[in-house]
């Protein structure tokens, strides 16, 4: 990559309009030099300056590599639930990978193939039951950064304490309060 860059090639790796860089230039938002011919050219370190700025993406190839996605894992009996879950963490963070589990063994197996960094867990499944999940997450060496939010329809001090023993980050009660859920998720997501 040249050390400089057009206003189209700037364009064309944001997807924006190339009048769009030209403003940003004309505005002194983002710095750039006129070419003898005339056109303009920015530094690469000065589009990097730019971006990160006006917390823009940063595109492939410049600057730091990618970062893998955000990936969140739901598992609960109850489609419907994990649905709902789904739909709003999506709603919130469209680039969030989210994936839905309705059994224990079926979140073992995704979690041991996505690498989750955050689980969102039922507590009580025919099967394999939350607690076990949580154990499982925590013991395998590929997982165990998870963070785990445990949740339950049937609340105890008891089972709170165990779920939290097995390694879980919080126990929330249902019905539950979608914005401090979504809350919990961007506070173990950073």
């Amino acid at each position: 990559m040249s050390r400089h860059l057009s206003t189209f090639a700037i364009a064309e790796m944001l997807k924006v309009d190339p009048g769009s860089v030209a403003n940003w230039i004309d505005q002194s938002l983002l710095k750039a030099h006129r070419t003898p011919g005339g056109h303009r050219r920015v530094a690469v370190e000065d589009l990097l300056k730019f971006l990160r700025e006006h917390d823009m993406p940063m595109p492939e190839g410049l600057g730091a590599p990618p970062s893998p996605p955000k990936r969140i894992l739901v598992v609960d009996d109850e489609e419907a639930i994990t649905q709902m879950i789904a739909r709003a963490i999506k709603a919130q963070h469209p680039d969030f990978e989210v994936v839905e589990a309705q059994d224990g063994f079926r979140a073992g197996t995704i979690v041991a193939t996505i690498k989750p960094n955050v689980v969102i867990l039922d507590l009580r499944m025919p099967g394999i039951d939350g607690f076990e999940v949580c154990r499982q997450i925590k013991s395998h060496e590929a997982a165990k950064h998870a963070h785990v939010l445990a949740m339950t329809a049937y609340p105890s001090p008891e089972s709170e304490k165990k779920i939290l023993e097995c390694g879980a980050r919080i126990c929330m009660h249902k019905p539950l309060n979608i914005e401090i859920l979504l809350q919990e998720v961007e506070a173990s997501i950073k």
